[in-house]
Order: structure tokens, then C-alpha cells, then sequence
């Protein structure tokens, strides 16, 4: 269940980013970055753990989620899956870092976003249902949408 906990660890930690504006107003920054350090790390531990010889992944867990329908929520971690988790909370860490000095409105709501969107596509490279993998797409989308149209560009319409 390793999986579940990173993807609950970055929502989670997304919705005290956005609370901890009333704080500090870097504190948004701060939390989001050690959130992805954290989950960074969380990968690497994952890697150098090696692949579990019961399951065949190097995580793996599986929950009855609607069960009249037949959904569950099933996250395993395999080699490529893995590499991609890594790549995406590094590049969560290069998105906070960069960000540092360009975003100076809103903080707290940007840094849930951008950690939200990043759980969505740990969910994505970790779903094993079909139904979940939609699920975490469409919690990918939505802070996605928010991204653009708040930060985005001028032609951002």
C-alpha cells in the first residue's frame, strides 16, 4: 500500500500548503518542496529495496473500493511505473524551485495545484484498474485547468 500512501502523502500535503498561507507566505513554498523531496526519496528507498518476491513489483496493494461494480483500487509499482514516479517528483521538485520567484500571488492555491496534479500522475503511473486510472487522470485534470488559466500565459485562454 506504499503507492496509496505517496498519492494521499502529496494530496495531503497540497491541502496544508494551501492552509499554511495564512502562516507565512512562503510557507506554501516551503512545504510543497519538502513534499516532493520527501516523496523523491520515498522512490529512491522504493528502487533500492528491490522488487518484493511475493508480488513481482516493487510495491504493491490492492482495496475494495465499489465492489457491486466490480472497481478496486489497485496501485503496483513496477520497474518503468517506478522510473516515471521518480521523474515526476523530481520534476516536482524543479517545478517548486522555479516557481520560487515567479509566483508572488496566491501562493498556497498554486502549490496545492501543482501538488495535486502531481498525485494525480503518480495515481496514473501506479493505477492496475481501469476505472482508477481514469479517476486519477481526471484529478490530474482539474488543478491542471487551474494552473493555466490562473499562471499561465498571456494567450492562456
Amino acid at each position: 500500500m506504499t503507492a496509496l500512501y505517496l498519492v494521499l502523502f502529496l494530496l495531503g500535503a497540497g491541502l496544508v500548503a494551501c492552509l499554511a498561507e495564512r502562516l507565512h507566505e512562503n510557507a506554501p513554498r516551503w512545504i510543497s518542496l519538502l513534499a516532493f523531496v520527501v516523496a523523491t526519496i520515498w522512490t529512491a528507498g522504493i528502487w533500492l529495496g528491490g522488487v518484493d518476491p511475493s508480488t513481482g513489483f516493487y510495491a504493491a496493494g490492492e482495496l475494495s473500493w465499489i465492489p457491486a461494480l466490480g472497481i478496486n483500487v489497485i496501485l503496483k509499482v513496477d520497474g518503468l511505473s517506478l522510473m516515471l514516479i521518480g521523474l515526476t517528483t523530481l520534476l516536482g521538485v524543479i517545478a517548486v524551485v522555479s516557481s520560487w520567484s515567479e509566483i508572488n500571488e496566491n501562493r498556497g492555491f498554486f502549490q496545492f495545484n501543482i501538488l495535486w496534479v502531481m498525485s494525480g500522475v503518480v495515481g496514473v503511473f501506479c493505477a492496475y484498474d481501469l476505472f482508477l486510472f481514469f479517476f486519477f487522470w481526471e484529478v490530474m485534470l482539474i488543478p491542471m485547468y487551474f494552473l493555466i488559466a490562473i499562471w499561465g500565459h498571456e494567450d492562456r485562454s
